[in-house]
């Protein structure tokens, strides 16, 4: 695994010396980026309003194939916009079952030559 530069973690956490944790591969901190992304909706951050997935706002849409074609492209999108440097990507999967959305993201961390697949689930509360 690449290492990387000191860059904060997702989620913000300080850990047991007050400093603020960093990821510590390259790998980790593109996860991390990708999980940043496809957890936010547009508008969500007050300087950025465009940047987003906005997967947990079709959580309340109907579930059906719709709404899952609707989701992959919005995904698709955003990592292309947001994270085409970091990220190549391969595929975007989402299925929606009742109050259940879940996202596969397979993409390889750009400069490494590992695969990774990425699972993102969320469900209605």
């Amino acid at each position: 695994m690449s290492t990387v530069a000191r860059s904060l973690a997702f989620p913000f956490r300080v850990g047991q010396d007050g400093r603020s944790v960093s990821a510590d591969t390259l790998e980790a901190q593109v996860l991390q980026e990708l999980e940043q992304l496809v957890l936010t909706n547009p508008g969500e951050r007050l300087f950025v309003p465009d940047f987003g997935g906005g997967v947990t706002r079709l959580l309340f849409e109907a579930a059906d194939a719709n709404t899952a074609s609707v989701a992959q492209a919005a995904l698709t999108q955003a990592i292309r916009n947001w994270l085409a440097q970091r990220v190549d990507l391969q595929s975007v999967s989402v299925t929606a079952s009742g109050p259940t959305i879940s996202v596969t993201i397979v993409y390889q961390p750009a400069g490494s030559s590992s695969t990774v697949q990425a699972v993102f689930q969320r469900s209605a509360p």
